[in-house]
């Protein structure tokens, strides 16, 4: 569709709204009809206007950005939410998606995420747009292809909004499906090759499995309908009449023979999750994502199966806090080009986040790890490389997580992954080593004869055309503490100076030593020296 959609932008900074309303939003059919400093000046603008979608920061005065999601998710249940978040806020935004937010980008905004965003955020709100003409699309691929529609209603059904009840059955009336038994289930199965005992594809693999899953199912007196997806899973939609025997009993025996056949026959490790029995076909959903939860639960271990859901399985692991300074410590690493280092690091930053544990499913893996390495991009790149150039990877993460069949293996090649990475970027390192001290001298120089201006890491980056990345890291190594940290102190080296003087008032000084906020100042040479600024002073005069 070509219809244009109406943005807000809430910032309480004024240079970011700017930036963002100077965006080229005209390209993807986007329009800016307003911005807002907080979250109530945007509710206030959204009773006058109609908006599609709010982009809007967390920490705002008077009302923040998740205050403003719950909002509009009350009220405006249509708009689609936009998060933007600085790093040491994502759990905080990842709380913020349970709002209605519809998408969370970190500060700085790469342009290359905020336009993917907007594309998919476009094809949402085009698709939105045409819901009143779901039931003639059905009926248009009924006519061209039964088992394609056949295939995107079961897809729809566990992965868009539930449909009314009777839509759902006017839907599985047109394209001929029958479940009418009494008790609905879903499975989730995966097929995980052990040692590729012959040279059958993926592909093929799977089409031997439904095969077998067909074999038994009919057998079984269950209707029944599977879903190929990705990554050698399988979704099962099972329908089953009432018997003298328990459904998830009946269930239960009848998957024990399939895996049994699965493996024999194509040689792959079978792991099964089973969600539980419901009444109703719109209870699919929920079925499907206890099984799939199950399923990974037990991916990455070296044993197939079948695996029940059971209500106590919803609180089955305690949660960790992300280690942020683990994180912090193998990054440096890894930019330093330190290798027996990063992978010191990395074991530690593995053991926190539990990962050492027969507990660690595929959620919690990636919960750890996508983070991680989304970091690790953005730092890639700030030093001038990326997982492509080093390691030919590319994103997303959770494609080459699911490469692995068991966690062991995922975890010897993250380690051989970030050996190589760390290798190369060391030889990157030794290209401008003998550029590095005159650089980090330079910029010292500077820093003493230009401290009352605005002075950015980035700036001193390019003053001595140095990837800041790079220069962080030698800057540090140089002086012994980080470049903001020496920025400071030199600034309040040259404000204690001035405070022995009497001819100069307190905001003066701190705007001669570049910090044109007093309040600001006076905390920061408090923090400094233990001492606000007039106690200071006040030890240097004589009565």
């Amino acid at each position: 569709m070509n219809g244009t959609y109406k943005i807000m932008i809430v910032d309480d900074e004024f240079e970011i709204r700017e930036g963002l309303n100077s965006y080229y939003w005209e390209r993807f059919h986007f329009q800016v009809i307003g911005c807002a400093a907080n979250g109530k000046q945007a509710l206030d603008l959204m009773q006058r206007n109609d908006v599609d979608v709010v982009i809007t920061d967390i920490k705002m005065p008077i009302m923040d950005g998740i205050e403003l999601s719950r909002a509009i998710n009350a009220h405006y249940p249509h708009v689609k939410i936009v998060i933007l978040s600085g790093y040491k806020e994502f759990s905080y935004a990842r709380d913020a998606l349970q709002a209605g937010v519809s998408e969370y980008l970190l500060k700085p905004v790469d342009l290359k995420n905020l336009s993917e965003s907007m594309m998919k955020l476009k094809l949402q709100l085009d698709d939105e747009r045409q819901s009143s003409q779901r039931l003639q699309v059905y009926e248009n691929q009924l006519a061209s292809s039964l088992p394609a529609a056949r295939i995107q209603f079961f897809q729809s059904l566990i992965e868009d909004p539930l449909p009314d009840y009777h839509e759902a059955k006017e839907k599985m009336s047109l394209l001929e499906i029958e479940m009418n038994g009494a008790y609905y289930c879903c499975a989730a199965v995966k097929l995980e090759t052990k040692e590729q005992p012959d040279d059958t594809s993926p592909d093929n693999r799977m089409t031997k499995a439904q095969t077998i899953l067909e074999r038994h199912l009919e057998t079984g007196q269950c209707q029944s309908y599977s879903l190929r997806k990705k990554g050698g899973e399988l979704a099962v939609f099972l329908n089953l009449n009432a018997t003298s025997v328990p459904p998830r009993q009946s269930l239960s025996l009848l998957w024990e023979r399939i895996i049994s056949s699965m493996e024999q026959e194509t040689g792959c490790r079978t792991i099964v999750g089973l969600g539980e029995v419901y009444q109703s076909i719109l209870s699919f959903p929920d079925s499907y994502k206890q099984a799939r939860s199950m399923m990974e639960r037990n991916i990455f271990w070296e044993r197939g199966g079948l695996f029940l859901w059971a209500p106590a399985d919803e609180q089955h692991v305690e949660r960790k806090e992300y280690p942020y300074a683990h994180e912090t410590k193998l990054l440096d690493a890894v930019l330093e080009g330190n290798l027996d280092n990063s992978l010191l690091q990395f074991q530690q930053f593995w053991n926190t986040c539990g990962l050492d544990s027969e507990r660690a499913d595929l959620t919690i893996v990636l919960k750890s790890l996508a983070p991680l390495f989304t970091m690790l991009e953005r730092r890639l790149d700030l030093h001038g490389a990326s997982f492509e150039s080093l390691a030919n990877l590319h994103m997303p993460f959770t494609e080459f997580v699911l490469r692995f069949p068991t966690l062991s293996t995922l975890k010897m090649a993250l380690d051989r992954l970030i050996s190589d990475i760390t290798l190369q970027i060391k030889h990157l390192n030794d290209d401008v080593q003998t550029t590095s001290h005159s650089a980090v001298q330079q910029v010292k120089k500077y820093i003493d004869e230009h401290y009352s201006e605005k002075i950015t890491l980035n700036q001193m980056a390019e003053l001595v055309y140095l990837n800041p990345s790079y220069f962080s890291i030698q800057f540090k190594k140089e002086t012994g503490i980080n470049f903001i940290d020496y920025l400071k102190n030199c600034r309040m080296e040259k404000a204690k100076e001035l405070l022995r003087r009497i001819d100069l008032k307190v905001y003066e000084i701190g705007e001669l030593v570049g910090y044109q906020d007093r309040k600001y100042f006076a905390t920061t040479f408090k923090s400094h020296t233990k001492l606000t600024p007039l106690e200071y002073r006040q030890t240097f005069i004589t009565y």
